[in-house]
């Protein structure tokens, strides 16, 4: 049986200008920027220094809305963390941790990208799993 492909439509829309979100790489030393606004209307990138980290491996640009940051936790003093967390306190916060669940069943199906937990449960949006096991 021969499959007949239609044409895809497309529509041209005009806009005036677009929101997009954009997740950088996880860059160490993020510096050459400052910030303005705060509150409701939120924090937003004032200015970039040319060829700074920031321009360069995070490419921030004057205008953009830090809408959040994420701080990894490897290789950071114990002071620092406490103060990350700290200063953190009062806003909304998520956490990714690594937790290690005693006695708990793992069923793994293979080619289908989803896991079952039998066990203490805990709510998870994203799971990944290093097991040094043998799956049966």
């Amino acid at each position: 049986m021969k499959e007949s492909k239609s044409p895809i439509k497309m529509t041209k829309i005009s806009s005036k200008s677009v929101e997009i979100v954009v997740e950088t790489e996880a860059e160490a030393g993020a510096s050459g920027y400052s910030v303005t606004g705060g509150g409701e209307r939120g924090i937003f990138v004032k200015d970039v220094l040319k060829d700074s980290p920031a321009a360069k491996h995070l490419s921030l640009q004057q205008g953009d809305q830090l809408l959040s940051a994420k701080v990894y936790f490897d290789n950071v003093r114990y002071e620092d963390a406490l103060k990350i967390l700290q200063c953190a306190e009062p806003y909304k916060v998520s956490f990714q941790v690594k937790r290690t669940i005693p006695g708990a069943e793992i069923c793994i199906r293979p080619r289908v990208p989803s896991v079952e937990v039998k066990g203490p449960k805990a709510k998870m949006s994203t799971m990944v799993i290093n097991c040094g096991g043998k799956f049966s």
